[in-house]
């Protein structure tokens, strides 16, 4: 029989756990939706900022933003993209392309793949 004074600790921990996976589910649903607006946007714009957002990148443009995943490989010479895109570097991806492009200031040129949800 259980006792009186772990009932608490018991309902804690099924709140906790139901907390745990109802937020799980959410962050892969709207990994989801993030990857089909990118996937399906065409992009050719100057990038005006990037940050990192819940394991991915936020790209950031004058008037819409998006998160991607992109995979690090010999495609870009193993090159970070957050260490490679910077604020004024172009954008490039048409839509359900499956790699972007980023264009530096100078013409260089990095192409990245990105996971897909």
């Amino acid at each position: 029989m259980i006792k009186r004074k772990h009932i608490p600790f018991i309902a804690s921990l099924i709140i906790v756990i139901g907390c745990y996976f109802y937020t799980g589910n959410d962050l892969q649903e709207r990994a989801k939706n993030n990857f089909k607006q990118f996937n399906a946007s065409n992009l050719d714009d100057e990038l005006i900022g990037i940050d990192y957002y819940a394991k991915g990148i936020k790209i950031i443009f004058v008037d819409k933003e998006f998160v991607l995943h992109p995979i690090t490989d010999s495609l870009n010479e193993y090159t970070i993209f957050k260490g490679v895109a910077e604020k004024g570097d172009y954008i490039i991806k048409k839509p359900f392309q499956k790699i972007l492009i980023v264009k530096k200031k100078g013409g260089k040129e990095y192409k990245y793949n990105f996971r897909e949800f």
